[in-house]
């Protein structure tokens, strides 16, 4: 006999007021967050359109590209990754309030709570995967339990989704295919349409890359990677990354409970789940000591290690759901008392003058905004030229040679054209060496401004001079970036072409 609602834990009964709740608060940090960097860059694809762009698959710049002409308000442009960062919660409930509607709620507001999804309220690349990831999954489970050949080419169709807009989703695919190879190999046919599914995301990936430079291909595999070390200390850090993650209470109850949740996942076929969640995690941890792992490496795949904790005892369960809230409050609190605060009270810390540009951007825009059309506005870094563009509403590009991260600028910037023009260049943190400037430019003039407090240079140049920036800057970009590797097909690459005299 079920309970009767009157009988469920006071959180299962309470659960749409604590939804809502979760929501607003979710609002109200999106609302008082300033545009992160990232956040700003993938506008610029979103201003953009095109089959794919300099770091990443495409579908975030897809994305945002249909909501910008409706607004570029900060609420609109992060409603997606409210929404992504709820999904999780949302699917728990919806799928498991029919077998359970107690657990469903409890461990509903399990994903809620959890750290990673709690604290996400910005729009990245992890938007999309995160939603598509649950849906080929979801596919995926229910291909296996009824064996209906359509489920398994709608899971390769979604994981095809899934890589165009992040190639993590490659380790999604990874772990459907190993679960299939070595649990239910009755299926391996299903995997062939997985993988049908699945190629008209890659071939179209694969064109975009060869008509364009090999970008992402360069990006992820060769420019990123050069400076890569091994590190044992990184397996630590990842390990306390999970802890953090799940939580020490919910890791405690799983090796308590262990027994009746492989019982609980055995009976219910959701052992696929549980390969997507796990076999990903594994391998980061191979990864690990070559390369640092970002907690938002792991969105895609945590929720599935949730399902679990639907096999817990009620009483643990809902002792874990209190836990997991008061630390959801902690974040909420810490993150809109540091939204909300006055830039001002970092003055006097070595990195002030960043925490200006990027906590109150406005400032620096307010001044950019003084100068009319005819200047071209650059800055050093793509993070700073997209979060100033956005604040300024207006075009700002990268001067200068930049990093191998974020190099979109590449494809939209066109220095022949600029040649003779005024130039406004605004630095990285305030100080400006005009040596860094003059080579390029019939005059330069430097201009001293007070923004919050920070003593900011700005270099005013008239003439730029194509050729000397061809020479010092280009030309070395050429050989730095987009040196190719001889495996890589050759293709097309507009950059070479327009910069190769």
């Amino acid at each position: 006999m079920r309970p009767t609602p009157t009988s469920w834990p006071w959180l299962a009964r309470h659960y749409g007021a604590i939804l809502l709740a979760v929501l607003l608060v979710k609002i109200g940090m999106a609302w008082a967050l300033p545009i992160t960097g990232d956040e700003a860059y993938f506008l610029i694809w979103g201003h953009n359109p095109d089959l794919g762009y300099y770091d990443h698959p495409p579908m975030i710049g897809w994305w945002l590209g249909a909501i910008l002409p409706l607004s570029d308000h900060p609420l609109a442009i992060r409603a997606l990754g409210i929404f992504a960062s709820m999904a999780p919660a949302l699917a728990v409930f919806l799928w498991w309030r029919h077998t359970d509607p107690v657990r469903a709620r409890l461990v509903s507001l399990l994903a809620l709570f959890m750290p990673l999804f709690f604290i996400a309220v910005i729009t990245a690349t992890d938007t999309p995967l995160i939603l598509f990831a649950l849906l080929a999954t979801g596919l995926a489970w229910l291909a296996l339990r009824t064996g209906r050949a359509a489920y398994f080419l709608l899971a390769g169709l979604a994981l095809g989704l899934a890589f165009l807009s992040k190639y993590f989703a490659v380790l999604l695919g990874i772990a459907l295919g190993l679960h299939i190879l070595l649990f239910a190999r009755q299926h391996w046919r299903g995997l062939l349409l997985i993988i049908l599914g699945v190629v008209p995301a890659v071939a179209l990936n694969l064109y975009w890359n060869w008509d364009n430079c090999w970008y992402n291909v360069m990006f992820n595999v060769v420019n990123r990677h050069g400076d890569g070390g091994f590190d044992p200390g990184n397996w630590l850090t990842y390990a306390i990354l999970l802890v953090y993650l799940f939580t020490p209470w919910l890791l405690w109850l799983y090796a308590r409970q262990w027994r009746a949740l492989a019982a609980g996942i055995r009976d219910h076929q959701l052992g696929v789940f549980l390969s997507a969640g796990l076999i990903p995690l594994i391998l980061f941890a191979l990864l690990a000591p070559f390369k640092s792992i970002g907690l938002h490496w792991l969105a895609a795949f945590a929720p599935f290690l949730l399902l679990p904790a639907l096999f817990l005892a009620r009483r643990s369960l809902t002792l874990g759901v209190w836990l997991s809230g008061a630390l959801a409050v902690l974040h909420a609190v810490a993150i809109l008392t540091l939204a909300l605060m006055p830039v001002e009270w970092l003055k006097g810390q070595d990195r002030y003058a960043d925490a200006v540009f990027y906590l109150a951007p406005e400032s620096v825009a307010e001044v950019v905004g003084e100068y009319d059309a005819d200047w071209h506005v650059f800055t050093r870094s793509y993070s700073r030229s997209a979060v100033l563009g956005y604040y300024a509403g207006r075009e700002v590009g990268v001067f200068g040679a930049g990093s191998h991260y974020g190099r979109q600028d590449d494809l939209l910037t066109d220095f022949r054209a600029l040649d003779g023009a005024n130039l406004l260049y605004v630095p990285t943190r305030g100080e400006l060496d005009p040596a860094h400037v003059e080579p390029f430019f019939d005059e330069v003039r430097i201009r001293e401004v007070t923004i919050r407090g920070v003593a900011w240079t700005l270099a005013e140049g008239r003439g730029f001079d194509y050729a000397a920036y061809h020479d010092q800057v280009l030309q070395p970009v050429l050989d730095r970036y987009y040196d190719l590797p001889d495996w890589l097909p050759e293709g097309r690459c507009d950059f070479v072409e327009r910069y190769t005299r």
